[in-house]
């Protein structure tokens, strides 16, 4: 657990940059929108995990065209036995969104005391515009945050807003705003943040792509006496997918552009990361830091995650993860593991149940020692449609378990007169296409392009649904365009 937070950093770096953080760790330098980690406080309980807030809805789909979502969670430490001492539930909209979210608490008796109660809304392709969370304080609920987004017609979010309550008025903390080049590809970020009830410029980041729109430069600038002044460079050369393959890091100091750190990564034709280099400049010259190594299984899901640290000229062992996966993929267990001289000693483990449908029904935290697996409090994961829920935040508890049987939602596309909707996104094999049936006939298309604009295909819409098969396709970043004689639609796509 220790490495593990270093090495999302070193990633992030591969893959956008290395940023600052704020007291409330949301990075300061954003990567490009559509990756772009940002972690909100579970109020008061602590910080929430970094998450992937993507420019446009990652709608969850099954072929029933719902799909299960949890409304309690129960939580215990070891401390309470069989009585739950905190549980968190959700209300949902239609569409599957959450709308509501409340923490509680048992407060030495079996009365469930309010902890804090989040709320959120949505615009009509179900992207995220406000973000409102309150803290139970002297048996009332006290404003703490507030968040505000705005997208533009293409679903990248181009402005996002934070304040803070401070006692009797709206504090400003943080604002970013994107330039766009083309969807979902941006060349400058503005970071600013709030002094004395204005926004003031803080950072800006410029972004450069190669001819296949591949990120290769970023340039950071701090605002330092009422100019931009260079603060740090990277660069990145990439192989024919974009995955990074080497990057170096330089801090602007008195006046010149000094190195900082460099490395250099490897993948499997199917862009799966399996080895991880990290070098720090060191009197004129680069020195060994880290290392990491990875295995995954035929289907992609990672095995092994080893550590290595550099000292006395040779890599050493220094801590690993070991993953273990039922057939339907979801992970069963995670095991952490330190380098003892000689031999692995177990340290932690996590251990999940599932359903048919990949949400994770129980999660447990179990601790080594004295020869096996003993209850321990740590931090666990929520798994929803086979992926990571990011917005509960379970900490300082040995296990939960979740009811969710009585809330199905309709996900299949229910559009508004004009709407067009792709679904399900990110995808692996099917993805459709719904427009109303006042938009199609014989005058409407859809076209599927890549980062660089090339065309993959052209399909003819005919009906209200169309479906197309991108099981043959790259993981990446593509476009879907749809268009007839009235109007014009592109909406981005993730292949997973």
């Amino acid at each position: 657990m220790k490495k593990s937070l270093l090495f999302s950093a070193i990633i992030i770096m591969f893959s956008c940059n290395l940023f600052a953080q704020d007291q409330l760790h949301r990075k300061i330098f954003p990567g490009p929108a559509k990756r772009v980690d940002l972690s909100r406080p579970q109020i008061p309980t602590g910080t929430k995990p970094y998450r992937a807030m993507v420019g446009q809805k990652r709608t969850m789909f099954n072929h029933s065209n719902s799909v299960w979502k949890w409304d309690t969670i129960f939580c215990y430490n070891t401390s309470s036995d069989d009585i739950p001492f905190q549980r968190v539930s959700r209300t949902y909209n239609s569409s599957g969104e959450v709308l509501s979210q409340l923490t509680e608490r048992r407060q030495g008796s079996f009365s469930w005391d309010n902890v804090a109660r989040e709320t959120y809304t949505y615009d009509s392709a179900g992207n995220e515009l406000t973000y409102f969370a309150e803290k139970w304080e002297n048996n009332a609920w006290t404003y703490f945050l507030k968040e505000a987004t705005v997208y533009n017609p293409n679903g990248d979010r181009v402005d996002w807003r934070r304040e803070g309550w401070q006692s009797t008025f709206w504090a400003k903390w943080e604002h970013y705003s994107w330039h766009y080049i083309a969807p979902g590809l941006y060349d400058t970020v503005l970071i600013q943040i709030g002094q004395d009830s204005v926004w003031v410029n803080s950072a800006l980041e410029i972004d450069t792509y190669d001819t296949n729109d591949y990120l290769i430069n970023i340039l950071t600038n701090t605002w330092t006496n009422n100019s931009w002044v260079f603060n740090q460079r990277k660069f990145y050369t990439c192989d024919s997918v974009g995955n990074h393959l080497t990057s170096l890091v330089q801090n602007w100091q008195n006046s010149a552009w000094v190195n900082f750190q460099q490395s250099v990564q490897t993948f499997d034709t199917a862009s799966n990361r399996l080895s991880a280099t990290l070098q720090n400049w060191q009197n004129n010259a680069w020195v060994n830091y880290f290392d990491w190594v990875f295995t995954y299984d035929p289907d992609g899901n990672m095995l092994l995650w080893l550590e290595r640290d550099w000292s006395g000229n040779a890599w050493v062992n220094s801590d690993q993860y070991l993953y273990e996966y039922d057939g339907m993929n979801n992970m069963l267990s995670s095991t952490d593991q330190d380098w003892n001289s000689s031999s692995w000693q177990n340290i932690y483990r996590e251990q999940y149940a599932y359903d048919s449908s990949g949400n994770s029904l129980t999660g447990k935290w179990l601790k080594w020692y004295n020869g096996n697996w003993h209850p321990d409090n740590g931090i666990l994961t929520v798994f929803s449609d086979h992926q990571v829920d990011y917005d509960v935040w379970l900490s300082d508890l040995y296990r939960y378990s979740v009811i969710g049987d009585s809330v199905m939602v309709f996900t299949g596309p229910s559009p508004s007169q004009g709407q067009i909707t792709l679904y399900p996104n990110p995808a692996r094999s099917m993805v459709y296409v719904s427009a109303p049936t006042a938009l199609t006939g014989k005058n409407g298309s859809l076209t599927l392009f890549d980062l660089r604009g090339q065309i993959i295909l052209t399909k003819q819409v005919v009906n209200e649904t169309t479906g197309i098969d991108i099981s043959g396709l790259k993981p990446g970043v593509y476009f879907m365009r749809f268009s007839d004689n009235r109007m014009t639609r592109i909406m981005k796509l993730v292949k997973d």
